[in-house]
């Protein structure tokens, strides 16, 4: 899915913990070398215990419960902070890797929510006004992800709506 990849190729900063070589991928650092990875490279290297992940990009769990309050009373999506979906993924990986499960239920369960009022503000919006998926202005308020979502939503409604009428 290309949500999927667009989550998975975040740049992630990572602080190598010994020599790697894979040349197949482009990686070849020392021990001490920090750099930025794609998030599917950063969390693979994390499971060979061969880096140690940066967890600055780390979104709140509180942050997440207040973009959902916020999201839950505006007409329009609200503006996500940058890299918002692929820092969650970082966050709830961290965070199961500190054995916090009870931040990780709690995240996973605002995301879920905030993301459900997500599509459907935009399917609301296609339906109703299909000219939407040409609005700057609301396009800006979209991550990348829901980008490709929306796009994606266009073209099956546009393409059911023609059938049907």
């Amino acid at each position: 899915m290309v949500f999927r990849s667009v989550i998975y190729s975040y740049p992630v900063r990572v602080a190598f913990k010994k020599d790697v070589d894979i040349p197949m991928l482009g990686v070849s650092h020392k021990a001490g070398t920090e750099v930025e990875v794609p998030l599917y490279l950063a969390l693979k290297l994390e499971e060979m215990d061969a880096v140690e992940i940066d967890d600055r990009n780390m979104i709140q769990p509180k942050d997440v419960a207040s973009l959902k309050y916020v999201e839950q009373r505006e007409n329009y999506p609200v503006k996500l902070p940058d890299g918002f979906y692929p820092r969650v993924r970082l966050t709830i990986h961290i965070l199961n890797k500190r054995g916090d499960a009870k931040a990780v239920r709690m995240m996973l369960q605002d995301v879920r929510e905030l993301v459900m009022e997500r599509v459907r503000k935009m399917a609301v919006l296609l339906a109703t006004r299909p000219d939407v998926i040409n609005d700057q202005s609301f396009l800006d308020r979209l991550t990348p992800e829901e980008k490709a979502l929306l796009l994606s939503m266009h073209t099956s409604i546009s393409s059911f709506t023609l059938s049907v009428t």
